[in-house]
């Protein structure tokens, strides 16, 4: 068409790629505008191009022009204020261009349908990305029966014109259109198209009419599944005399590039630090440095009034609804358990998930003690000092409590296959709990503590940690796949070889913390789908959508439906890649997954509807992520819990108060008060032996005084009588 600059092919930068423009003079956009709009045949809902003249115009059509009219000198004058008369002189004489707000132009010949009056009413507001702008909606005089005609779009396609410089390239960049990938979802899969606009998915279905200007992406053969959820992260945590290496600028890269597209940190404050000031101070770190959207755990360190009053600010003001605890490293983070009750039941109140550390804690401590003592200061002393049963005892331990407590509980980062068998044996008790291995407990054993090079063997070491039985991850990922264990994270908290080598002669000082925050997705496909353990389906709703709803901003994130946040991977599932440190983009400078081969990699990443990850380069923006608000009472936390607080209330018996008569010890009389029984004596009577010990074959015991049986006759002999045919031969 004529004044339309065509879809040439463009590469991906940052910054994104210019839309097409109309770059006619005004009365030329016009005649091009007309010329487009005479080939629809009034009536007809699809469109075509031919030389066929426009229908004579109704009075509906009129009103129509005369409110795009308005709206559009309103809009002139308006812009015209912000940019200056010398910038419109040049708009008006032709020399800029026209951008259409709201996909109000194709930037492609029309093939499908035209979209309703409702469609482009309920689209007329748009954002711009720097510069939060709204197009004013113009009411349209809808024609009866619906159907738009020729005169109608042309009052439609001008009613939301808005004036932009052309080196503007926002709009290009907000609009995304994927075609022929098979879409992935937790309930099912299926092909189709997805248009992104904003960074929200607007249209998923196949043979779509979409705005032009979008980049298109082909994903024939490909799948596309909801961006990866981490649960589990420890960005530029202090621990231990040091901070984990990966700050939320690394960390968030690194995931990005996994396919990762929001993380949940741990803000955990010191003892006695207020919880809100630690909050405040996490989230001034990560405002400024993540690259994808975010969100936090608090910790609950300590206990006290003011701590239960900051939960509360934290759920109905911060967007918090979930709170851990520790019942390990004691002396630093370590509650002990009528804390943690008392915590769980101001949860439960809030309506908040309560997460867990599932250790022994003063056990753990003893272990520790003994370990060093016997001369073993190595990384294997730090799994020695921890062994599986002190986890499995403080799981169930914890998932008592929180059952009293009536309050829904997560166990963080499940390491063994005890831990694991006791959260699958409450919940077919009906307890609400939830289980979360990490992508350590997948993909690594604990045979590696043992290993002769120091640096390889401490850079493993994590709490709880891995377990050396080499069977333990694959038995884990048989739970994850069948459902006794819920989602995943990674616990990603990394620490550099001399960081770790605070504890070289003596393990329990060796920063605890592992990475995973890249390759998780990858590690979870290679063990779960690649061998034929779970199926894509699966994949999605323990990397991504099972978070999304426990944790309730589902389906914000965690599904590909309209309406949801554009954070999609494309995923590759024949290609392969393999881990290593020197390819990975974390700060830590070793991985513990270094020379895995992985089946399945993400080709491209989508965060917010931009294009993050592709050909294997990031275009990421520090700071570009945005905390996401989570409200308390999650679904699929409380909804079975909730039910039990109306039909499982304790109810006591009706019964009659008893008036009888009450001890008072204080009114005994002095005589009722029992001595105390002499002390026995040895039996003198008893004859010692030759050692001079007494003879216990003697007896002791005698009968003295009356008794009841003097009056009869003892007999000299008792004759035993054999059965009938027998004969006996006892007698005594």
């Amino acid at each position: 068409m004529a004044g339309r600059k065509g879809n040439a092919d463009r590469s991906y930068t940052p910054l994104g790629t210019a839309a097409p423009t109309w770059s006619s003079p005004q009365t030329g956009r016009r005649r091009n505008v007309d010329n487009f709009f005479n080939s629809i045949e009034q009536g007809d809902k699809s469109l075509r191009l031919s030389d066929s003249c426009p229908p004579q115009k109704t009075k509906a059509q009129i009103d129509v022009e005369a409110a795009a009219t308005e709206a559009r000198e309103s809009q002139r004058l308006k812009y015209k204020g912000k940019a200056g008369s010398s910038f419109f002189t040049s708009v008006e004489g032709g020399g800029n261009s026209l951008q259409m707000t709201s996909g109000r132009v194709c930037g492609q010949q029309p093939t499908g349908a035209v979209e309703t009056s409702s469609q482009v009413e309920e689209s007329q507001v748009t954002t711009d990305q720097t510069n939060e702008e709204t197009t004013t909606p113009v009411e349209i005089p809808k024609k009866e029966g619906g159907e738009i005609g020729g005169g109608e779009m042309r009052g439609l396609l001008y009613s939301g014109v808005s004036v932009e410089d052309t080196s503007s390239d926002q709009t290009a960049q907000n609009r995304l259109l994927i075609k022929g990938g098979k879409i992935v979802n937790a309930d099912r899969m299926f092909v189709a198209d997805i248009y992104i606009e904003d960074g929200i998915i607007r249209q998923v279905g196949e043979n779509l009419i979409t705005p032009g200007g979008a980049k298109q992406i082909d994903a024939k053969g490909k799948l596309i599944m909801p961006g990866g959820i981490d649960t589990h992260t420890h960005f530029e945590m202090p621990f231990m005399g040091t901070r984990s290496i990966d700050d939320f600028y690394h960390g968030t890269k690194a995931a990005l590039a996994g396919g990762t597209t929001m993380i949940i940190d741990h803000c955990l404050p010191q003892k006695g630090q207020s919880l809100l000031e630690a909050y405040e101070d996490w989230s001034a770190r990560a405002s400024e440095r993540a690259c994808c959207d975010y969100s936090f755990h608090v910790g609950i360190t300590w206990w006290s009034d003011e701590v239960k009053k900051e939960i509360e600010v934290l759920c109905k003001e911060k967007g918090i609804n979930s709170f851990k605890m520790f019942m390990a490293y004691k002396g630093v983070f370590m509650l002990d358990d009528d804390e943690i009750y008392q915590a769980m039941c101001i949860l439960k109140e809030q309506g908040a998930l309560a997460l867990m550390h599932a250790e022994n804690g003063n056990l753990i401590n003893e272990c520790c003690k003994k370990m060093l003592a016997l001369g073993i200061t190595g990384p294997e002393g730090h799994e020695l000092s921890r062994p599986e049963e002190v986890e499995e005892e403080a799981t169930t331990r914890a998932i008592v409590i929180a059952n009293q407590a009536q309050c829904p509980l997560y166990i963080v980062h499940v390491m063994s296959k005890s831990a694991a068998n006791a959260i699958s044996k409450a919940r077919r008790e009906g307890k609400v709990v939830f289980g979360e291995p990490i992508a350590a407990s997948l993909g690594v054993d604990g045979s590696h503590y043992w290993d002769k090079d120091w640096k390889h063997a401490a850079a493993y070491v994590m709490g709880p940690p891995l377990r050396p039985d080499v069977t333990t991850p694959g038995y884990l990922m048989d739970l994850l796949a069948n459902g006794d264990l819920h989602l995943t994270g990674t616990d990603n908290c990394t620490f550099n070889p001399d960081q770790k080598a605070l504890g070289r002669d003596d393990f329990t000082k060796i920063p605890n913390g592992v990475n995973g925050v890249e390759d998780r997705m990858s590690i979870i496909w290679e063990k779960g789908v690649y061998t034929g353990k779970m199926d894509p389906c699966r994949f999605v709703a323990v990397t991504s959508t099972n978070a999304a709803k426990i944790f309730n901003f589902y389906p914000k994130k965690g599904v590909i439906q309209v309406g949801s946040d554009a954070d999609l991977v494309i995923w590759d599932p024949n290609a392969t890649r393999t881990i290593s440190k020197d390819t990975h983009h974390h700060a830590v400078t070793m991985n513990i997954f270094e020379g895995m081969v992985c089946h399945g990699v993400p080709l491209i990443t989508i965060s917010n509807g931009r294009i993050v990850w592709e050909d294997e380069q990031l275009h990421v923006t520090q700071g570009a992520g945005r905390f996401v608000s989570r409200p308390v009472h999650a679904p699929e936390a409380y909804a079975k819990i909730l039910i039990r607080d109306k039909v499982r209330v304790p109810v006591g018996v009706d019964r009659e108060a008893y008036d009888g008569p009450v001890w008072n010890s204080a009114n005994a009389p002095a005589n009722s008060v029992s001595k105390a029984a002499p002390k026995q004596t040895q039996n003198q009577d008893r004859t010692a032996t030759r050692h001079g010990h007494r003879d216990l074959h003697a007896s002791g015991f005698s009968l003295s005084g009356n008794q009841v049986d003097d009056n009869v006759k003892s007999k000299v002999g008792h004759k035993v009588l054999a059965p009938p045919g027998g004969q006996s031969s006892i007698t005594f």
